[in-house]
């Protein structure tokens, strides 16, 4: 998403001054070391902005978000082909600065399964392309380059018990 934020900027980065920035993507575009391509890009904002509240997760907790999804599915992300969603980096992050989480609009995993919902978009601005539900079960079985929202939701289920 970063990308979107740098073609808006004025709107995201002067008028949004409140905004908590929180960033992670791949290790080679938010290297800090060899300064990937994004992690450059967010520190040339925060010189034009320098307000900004921007945080990055280290490679070591991703790599603790990778770890977590093993422990709880038994496979790797990476050899299973998947990639974790923004919800599930998300909810790790507030399980570890939150006293006490609260979810809403989240539906259970069976949810697609049963009968007499309604078609929902999988992105409310993108009329015409996939519904949720197809989307989730187009990524829970793609081989390489999917979101197990499924199972990440499978897995939300149990944490909130």
């Amino acid at each position: 998403s970063v990308p979107l934020l740098l073609r808006n900027q004025p709107y995201f980065f002067q008028q949004s001054q409140e905004t908590l920035y929180i960033v992670w993507g791949p290790a080679k575009k938010m290297n800090r070391e060899k300064v990937g391509s994004t992690y450059q890009a967010l520190l040339k904002v925060m010189e034009t902005y320098p307000h900004l509240q921007i945080y990055t997760l280290t490679e070591e907790k991703m790599t603790y978000c990778d770890d977590v999804f093993q422990n709880e599915t038994g496979k790797n992300r990476m050899k299973s082909g998947s990639f974790l969603s923004t919800g599930w980096f998300t909810m790790i992050l507030a399980m570890e600065l939150c006293e006490q989480i609260c979810v809403f609009g989240m539906v259970s995993d069976n949810y697609c399964r049963e009968k007499n919902h309604s078609s929902v978009p999988y992105h409310y601005f993108e009329k015409g392309r996939l519904d949720e539900c197809r989307m989730y079960l187009v990524h829970e079985q793609a081989r390489r380059a999917g979101h197990r929202f499924i199972t990440e939701k499978a897995i939300f289920s149990r944490w909130a018990k």
